[in-house]
């Protein structure tokens, strides 16, 4: 019983850390060209149909092989199982270089060919439940995950190209898929789950917002960024099923993938970046969602250069409760288990302070948390004034300074050099939305 939980285990972390099936890799290399061409013929080969395709149809189906490759490819070489996910709902397909059928027609075809593998998606079996306690047998949602078999890295080893060198082969290109759009999260199995993608209708205004964001990726593309990957933006608005949306929910500029520099832990980050061989600097907001939240009420930030000080509370503490707060609109009387094992992972104890006790010291410290509930002032709305506010910051660098700034949500990465002149831009660009920050370096 034991044997079998163990080997349960390691099959949910290994899928667990899958890598997403992006579309965003092309061939690099006359190898991966070649190799591409060859599994391209082969799965034409096989294919039962009726008429031949088209030469518009046909671009199709060779573009969506190499994209589907690509991925695989790489995952072959960064992730240790090698396997890599995308969801089979068609939603998830809105707006990609492959449409959901053809995906699934070349999946099909791989894994007829012994190319691939798949392990579907839907619920799994949780390794961790313990009969009678408070998990889930199941966890909800995991997407279909594919990888490739060792037949297909032998064929590719005819071309030169090894699980030592794959990612030498592959291009990953600017995302084209610059906006994003999800409906209001739910809970499932007493768990938040993320909203369901939602799709982007064409308007002028989403246009200009994907305008926006391909200018940044364009020029960010173009510098140098040593030690860290930048992989392009894509902007991701909250609450699309919500009445009072209108492209004002949420809105965070995400660099996908798992090698993301967003994804460094921030002293990596800051030991290891250079912009333009130039050491790199991190201009933070200081409490963010706070700071917005004052000037969203018409209020003065407090004359106090910690906004999350509180006498006789551990500062993670107070930062912690007023994040579960935003995050839910209203006061729990639980901690979150992950704000309480986060806080635990940083050897800070909650076994004495219950969140109504924190609470009630919050709010006699930072009177305005009270006036949360009555405001109507969600996680989304705090979330797309500090979206707009960063973008104002790393526009303005970018056309009045020739700066490249890289976001980190609630504040931005720049050169060295520009440390002083993009404190003062990410101030500027708060103040355009009549609200104040203040920012450390």
């Amino acid at each position: 019983m034991h044997k079998n939980v163990n080997i349960e285990q390691k099959r949910f972390k290994e899928l667990n850390n899958a890598i997403h099936i992006a579309f965003q890799r092309r061939n690099k290399s006359l190898q991966s060209q070649r190799l591409c061409t060859e599994i391209t013929e082969h799965l034409v080969t096989i294919e039962d149909r009726r008429r031949i395709r088209r030469a518009k149809d046909k671009e199709s189906f060779r573009l969506a092989v190499e994209l589907i490759l690509a991925d695989l490819m790489v995952a072959a070489d960064i992730v240790e199982s090698r396997w890599a996910y995308r969801s089979l709902c068609n939603d998830r397909f809105v707006r990609e270089l492959v449409k959901a059928v053809t995906f699934k027609k070349v999946i099909t075809l791989l894994k007829t060919s012994g190319y691939v593998e798949q392990a579907r998606g839907g619920n799994h079996s949780n390794p961790f439940h313990v009969k009678g306690g408070q998990s889930k047998t199941f966890h909800p949602g995991l997407a279909s995950r594919f990888r490739v078999t060792e037949k297909l890295l032998a064929i590719a080893s005819g071309y030169g190209i090894e699980i030592n060198n794959i990612t030498a082969h592959y291009l990953r290109a600017l995302p084209t898929n610059v906006i994003h759009l999800r409906a209001a999260s739910v809970r499932q199995y007493g768990k938040k789950s993320s909203g369901q993608r939602m799709s982007v209708k064409p308007s002028p205004g989403v246009l200009q917002l994907e305008h926006e964001v391909k200018q940044i990726n364009r020029y960010l593309d173009k510098q140098h960024l040593e030690g860290a990957i930048f992989n392009g933006y894509y902007r991701s608005f909250n609450m699309g099923d919500q009445p009072d949306f209108y492209w004002n929910k949420g809105g965070r500029l995400y660099s996908p993938g798992e090698d993301s520099y967003q994804r460094m832990k921030k002293e990596g980050r800051l030991s290891s970046i250079k912009i333009n061989n130039e050491i790199a600097v991190e201009i933070d907001v200081n409490a963010s969602y706070l700071s917005i939240f004052y000037g969203m009420l018409g209020e003065p930030l407090p004359n106090k250069p910690d906004l999350y000080k509180v006498r006789g509370l551990h500062r993670e503490i107070v930062k912690a409760w007023i994040t579960s707060v935003f995050g839910g609109g209203r006061f729990p009387a639980r901690w979150p288990s992950r704000a309480k094992a986060e806080l635990k992972a940083k050897g800070i104890s909650t076994d004495k302070l219950t969140m109504s006790k924190v609470g009630d010291r919050v709010c006699k410290a930072i009177p305005i948390m009270a006036q949360l509930p009555a405001s109507g002032i969600t996680w989304a709305d705090l979330m797309f004034e500090e979206s707009r506010a960063i973008m104002t910051a790393m526009t303005s660098l970018r056309e009045s300074f020739n700066i490249p700034a890289y976001s980190m949500h609630d504040g931005i990465i720049v050169p060295w050099s520009a440390r002083t002149i993009a404190a003062d831009e990410v101030i500027r660009a708060f103040d355009y939305f009549g609200l104040e920050c203040r920012v450390k370096t």
